[in-house]
């Protein structure tokens, strides 16, 4: 019988593992702040633009958790615009008999069909390093970027990313530099160059000894014109940048780009910040998200998730500070990170 008794026992904490404190307005004081730790909070939604439908069924899913249906102790904050879902959770802080939720916490942010999300920082416009799989995330893949961690919730086989060439890049660089050289630098240097020979031609009837230190100034103005940038518009970098692509081969310019960046240019002496194909495994694979990740046509569906956290000074998987003060809240996002039951409605979701 007290076997018995026992087994109801621990059958009883199974399924109620831990119930969280009544609601109260009972203050907690740490580190000369007063916090709000029992008081019964709010979930506040603002949630706008083309993807509103789809964005409000992965917040209904977060929000009916039962740890924040209500949330305790924190403001639930939902801000969501164009493809982009952030949940804050707020920790409620008191002062001068006021109650109010603090300005900044832990937040979770989900983009929806948007590969280039999965890049982090380009070195080049839409080329990236390519991001490094570090773990898994309740049956989907964890990459690490240059920026963070991302979870990336994709179901069907298209690779996520696509190998960039020696010569794309090299290209992409050269037309990231022309694009910043000013369009009529061309006519204007012509305009100016022009105007300054008709005065030195006058000078040169009137005033010798002047026309000869007018035709002086020419010379430095060309000089520095070089020196910045030549007659066609093209920088002195961007120069450097075509030379290096032409002293490829054919089979060189089609082979994987590695980057490198400063290490690159001090010990292979371009600007570009690559490496040789042979000496690949001193750099980094350069990639472009795959486009085909997505398509238009389902554009009101979930095709892909990206998915980061911001939980300080930890990520979530790792974190367990307990829940007094500011860590309430960033205790409570590591339990929605591990939540499986909720991510796997939200994984439903994705087609």
């Amino acid at each position: 019988m007290r076997v018995f008794i026992v087994f109801l026992l621990l059958s009883a904490t199974t399924a109620f593992p831990q119930q969280r404190p009544e609601f109260s307005e009972k203050t907690v004081e740490i580190d000369e702040r007063v916090f709000l730790p029992y008081t019964k909070g709010e979930v506040v939604r603002k949630i706008d633009g083309p993807q509103k439908p789809v964005l409000d069924q992965i917040c209904s899913i977060i929000t009916s958790w039962d740890s924040i249906a209500p949330p305790q102790g924190v403001k639930v904050f939902c801000s969501g615009f164009d493809n982009l879902l952030e949940i804050y959770f707020l920790p409620y802080l008191f002062e001068e008999g006021n109650r109010y939720a603090s300005e900044g916490g832990p937040n979770l942010s989900i983009t929806v069909n948007d590969p280039n999300t999965i890049g982090g920082s380009p070195i080049v416009s839409g080329i990236f390093l390519c991001p490094q799989k570090k773990k898994d995330f309740h049956g989907y893949p964890v990459y690490q970027n240059d920026h963070q961690e991302i979870a990336i919730v994709y179901k069907k086989t298209t690779p996520l990313f696509i190998p960039v060439s020696q010569e794309d890049y090299l290209k992409a660089l050269i037309a990231n530099e022309e694009k910043k050289a000013p369009k009529d630098l061309k006519s204007d240097y012509l305009k100016a160059l022009k105007e300054m020979e008709q005065v030195y031609e006058d000078l040169l009837k009137t005033d010798a000894e002047a026309a000869k230190e007018f035709k002086q100034g020419i010379a430095e103005f060309k000089n520095e014109i070089a020196k910045n940038g030549n007659q066609t518009g093209t920088t002195e970098l961007t120069a450097l940048l075509k030379k290096e692509l032409s002293a490829l081969s054919a089979e060189e310019r089609n082979r994987p780009a590695y980057y490198a960046g400063a290490l690159a240019m001090e010990k292979f002496q371009n600007v570009s910040g690559l490496v040789p194909f042979a000496s690949r495994e001193k750099g980094a694979a350069l990639v472009r998200p795959n486009p085909a990740l997505t398509n238009n046509s389902s554009a009101n569906q979930i095709q892909l998730l990206v998915i980061s956290w911001s939980i300080s000074p930890d990520n979530p998987g790792s974190y367990n500070r307990g829940r007094t003060g500011f860590d309430l809240a960033d205790d409570l996002m590591r339990k929605l990170y591990r939540e499986q039951h909720i991510w796997s409605k939200i994984f439903s979701l994705c087609n």
